[in-house]
This record gives structure tokens, C-alpha cells and sequence, in this order.
């Protein structure tokens, strides 16, 4: 029996995104092999890497302890994206204040990373989501779309969180994160002729008892690091119910492990965020495929009735 085309979907959420290797490694174990990734933000930075078969090991690498690291690849600091303005920008001081930083360094560690800066070499379909600043319309780079954009550009693009890091200029056109437009783009892994889609999305709030300290009594940040997951998560929900209506015959795995008690630019959680996106996945995603989820029924030489 063949299988349907599966599609790999993970949102942002910087240094919380690890979680989407622990989602890869639990699709890894039960032999799921997505051949569509989409992504923004952390999630196309995952898209980009783990679409184009670096090995799972190596992506995890770069955030071991040095003395835990069982290969020669380049590490993901957090230094990597705070980039310090060049002479271009210091002259152009409106645009000097769109952003903290740039995010120049992390596109020249993608490019140096990368073994194929080309959307069109890539044996796998892999998209990154950008939104233009101007035209407020969500950009496409990959196959059938803005692809001969490199895509280290694409994945600085969508990298861009607002106010933190200045708009990515690609020609004559800037960039911001693709979720500030939308969380999630499944659509484009349906389009792209996914039947079942895998959905990693991290920003499932937090939940706490009433015996618990109240989320109200954890300081600023704590209350917006959960508003922000309450509402990216509302929105992430409804485009799946929508997405389900339009594509009945494409099934949405929604996996949406419990990381909400984790910063957004803690990366010295990378171990319990791994483990957290894995266990979750493999629970969600042997349950579905023990359901034939992932079988097609029908495949060449069978026919509905048989």
C-alpha cells in the first residue's frame, strides 16, 4: 500500500522552536518522512535545514554543551542574531530605528550552513513566509513562487520579528517574520499536494492550577509571554478549523507540545524543549498512524470497493 504525501508545517518562536526537532525526531522513529516543509520564523530556519537531509543529530549539535557535541558543525549562538548595523544603515538613521538589530548575521551563518543556497536544487519542496512591509501581503519563497530569492535571504526574512530586528531588504523590498501575518501557512503545503500535514506550532499557553503561583504574579514579561501565547494559539486553531473545512480530504495533525513555561530566547532549554516536541509528537502521531492515517487506501492497482 502506498502512502499519501506528508508535509512538515512549524511555526516561529525563536529558541522555543527547538521543539520542532523533537517533532522530526518522534516522525524520524516511526518512519514518517515529510516531502513539503513550510515554515516561519524559527520554522523555516528548521525548513531550511532539516528540508534539505542535514541529519537531525547534527541540527541538535549546535546546541549541546561543547564538551557534549559528537560533531564539527557550525553552533547556533544567540549572538548570532544580533547583528550590529553597517555604515549603509548608520547613514539612513530613519531606518536605523525600525529595529534594535539586525539580522544580517544569522542570513551570512545560513548561507555559510547551508550545502544548497537554491530553492529550485532542493529534492524536497521547502517554503519560507514573509510579509512585505508595505504592500502588508504575505510573500511566498520557494518553488513556484520568489524562487531565486537564495534561501538564506528568505529565512533572515522570516526571522525579522518587528521592533526587535530591522525590516530584511531583499532588492528593493523589506521584510518582516512571516507570522505576523499568518501563525501558520498549511495552505501551501495542501497546494503543494500534501494529503496529510503535520502542524508543529509552539504557542500552546501555559496552564496552570489553582494551587499554582498565578502567571499574574510572574512579572511583566510573564504575563506577556502567556498573552501572546493565548492569542498566537487562538489564531493558529481557527486556521486549522478553516483549512479542515476547505480540505476535507486533508488531515491536519495538530501537535502543539506544552512549552509555555519556557522564554522565547531561552536556548539553554534546548534538552527539555526537544524532549517536550518529542513526546508529544509521538503520541499524536503513532495514534494517527495506527488509525491508517497516513496510508493511502488508494494506491495503484486497488479501487474503493475492493
Amino acid at each position: 500500500m502506498s502512502r499519501h504525501k506528508v508535509a512538515f508545517v512549524s511555526s516561529g518562536g525563536a529558541a522555543r522552536g527547538l521543539a520542532h526537532l523533537g517533532v522530526l525526531k518522534a516522525c524520524e522513529e516511526l518512519g514518517i518522512h515529510p516531502e513539503i516543509y513550510v515554515g516561519a520564523g524559527a520554522g523555516a530556519l528548521i525548513s531550511a535545514t532539516y528540508g534539505q537531509d542535514i541529519p537531525l543529530d547534527v541540527l541538535l549539535d549546535a546546541y549541546r554543551l561543547p564538551w557534549r557535541r559528537r560533531h564539527q558543525g557550525p553552533r547556533l549562538y544567540a549572538s548570532t542574531f544580533l547583528g550590529i548595523p553597517q555604515l549603509k544603515d548608520i547613514l539612513d538613521p530613519s531606518y536605523l530605528l525600525s529595529g534594535m538589530f539586525s539580522i544580517d548575521k544569522l542570513e551570512r551563518y545560513v548561507r555559510r550552513t547551508l550545502p544548497t543556497n537554491d530553492f529550485r536544487q532542493l529534492s524536497h519542496a521547502v517554503y519560507v513566509t514573509a510579509v512585505d512591509v508595505d504592500t502588508a501581503e504575505r510573500v511566498v519563497f520557494g518553488p513556484g513562487y520568489e524562487d531565486a530569492v537564495p534561501i538564506s535571504q528568505a529565512v533572515a526574512a522570516s526571522c525579522c520579528i518587528p521592533g526587535l530586528f530591522r525590516p530584511y531588504r531583499i532588492g528593493g523590498r523589506y521584510y518582516l517574520s512571516g507570522e505576523v501575518i499568518r501563525t501558520l501557512s498549511a495552505d501551501l503545503a495542501v497546494a503543494a499536494g500534501a494529503r496529510v500535514v503535520i502542524i508543529s506550532n509552539i504557542y500552546r499557553p501555559e496552564d496552570r492550577s489553582e494551587a499554582e503561583r498565578s502567571l499574574a504574579r510572574s512579572g511583566p514579561l510573564g504575563v506577556l509571554r502567556q498573552s501572546m501565547n493565548i492569542l498566537l494559539a487562538e489564531k493558529e486553531r481557527r486556521g486549522v478549523e478553516l483549512l479542515s473545512k476547505l480540505y476535507p480530504n486533508v488531515t491536519f495533525l495538530d501537535v502543539a507540545p506544552s512549552v509555555g513555561g519556557y522564554g522565547y530566547m531561552n536556548r539553554f532549554a534546548a534538552r527539555p524543549l526537544v524532549l517536550r516536541g518529542y513526546r508529544t509528537a509521538l503520541r499524536v502521531l503513532a495514534a494517527a498512524k495506527e488509525r491508517g492515517v497516513f496510508e493511502n487506501p488508494l494506491s495503484p492497482g486497488r479501487s474503493p470497493l475492493n
